[in-house]
């Protein structure tokens, strides 16, 4: 496509990203896919431009009131693709290395490799026997700081696709049980064949979860705002009144789950957010609702801090 026609390409995908409330993502392949004249390096010099647009954008500005500036800075930024080893992170290194596929040992997660240049996973062999999934450096600690270990239960509440309950298995040395719960059917079994890919046998998945358990995982619904690097269109996206639904949600989902843990057991709550309100303002909440749990330990991992996506733990033990 001559420069021209790229510049065009850019503007028409912005138009209509700002008048859809689908991700940018979403747009940009439907925005392709309905033109296969577009070649490969054309694409990505379209997703670059949409990008690249979509950053220099000023934030709202009741958003400059809820996120440090540093943060707000930071998120600005494009982000590393990480995978999560599967196994020995220097063998798994080196199967890499041998299909061309350069990477680099993450400083925090003893799992983690950095992608030197993006690739199509589909033709990677190692991702497709299992010995690799993708997942940010911030998600992993998350996982490793819920001392999660062999022999646990464990209640994976919103599960989702499943990226924790992967995370957990490998803790858990395959010893153990993993219900993975969550409302929507396409994601529990998404979660199934990343399961059968990897070889662990210890997660089922339920839409009804029973009993009591050890750890209940509650990786909450939240505004996303700590992998904002990744989707530059979202804080576009983002409403204080969309955020309020959320916390509501939040709270209404941490009163259920809580019900599940056994007495000493542990409750986990996580977000992939920078927002104080959807963080340390739902620990403080909950704290006050329920007397019976007590806070045994917090963290949070930032893009301006630790150079991972934006998350938070709060982990509250049962009395």
């Amino acid at each position: 496509m001559k420069p021209e026609n790229i510049e065009k390409a850019i503007q028409e995908v912005l138009v209509e990203i700002d008048s859809s409330r689908r991700p940018a993502n979403e747009i940009l392949n439907a925005y392709t896919r309905a033109r296969r004249y577009i070649g490969s390096k054309d694409r990505r010099a379209i997703q670059g431009g949409v990008w690249e647009n979509l950053r220099a954008r000023p934030w709202p500005e009741w958003l400059e009131k809820v996120i440090p500036e540093a943060e707000r800075k930071a998120l600005h930024g494009e982000a590393q693709i990480i995978l999560r080893a599967n196994g020995d992170r220097n063998e798994i290194q080196k199967e890499l290395l041998a299909e061309g596929i350069e990477t680099e040992p993450t400083t925090l997660s003893p799992w983690g490799l950095i992608l030197k240049k993006r690739i199509p996973l589909g033709s990677c062999k190692a991702y497709m026997a299992g010995r690799v999934e993708v997942q940010d450096e911030g998600s992993q600690l998350v996982a490793l700081t819920t001392g999660i270990k062999t022999g646990d239960t464990v209640l994976d509440y919103c599960a989702g696709a499943g990226g924790k309950s992967l995370c957990f298995a490998e803790m858990m040395n395959g010893i153990g049980r993993i219900v993975a719960h969550d409302i929507s059917e396409r994601s529990l079994n998404e979660l199934k064949k990343r399961a059968e890919r990897t070889g662990i046998k210890i997660i089922e998945m339920t839409k009804k979860p029973t009993g009591t358990f050890d750890h209940v995982v509650v990786d909450a619904p939240c505004s996303g705002s700590g992998t904002w690097r990744r989707c530059p269109d979202a804080p576009f996206k983002l409403t204080p009144e969309l955020l309020h639904e959320v916390q509501k949600k939040q709270a209404s989902i941490l009163d259920k789950a809580c019900t599940f843990v056994k007495a000493k057991g542990v409750l986990h709550y996580m977000t992939c957010s920078v927002i104080e309100y959807e963080n340390q303002g739902q620990m403080r909440a909950f704290l006050k609702r329920h007397k019976d749990f007590k806070l045994i330990h917090h963290e949070q991992w930032t893009p301006a801090k630790q150079g991972t996506d934006g998350f938070f733990l709060a982990s509250f033990q049962k009395i």
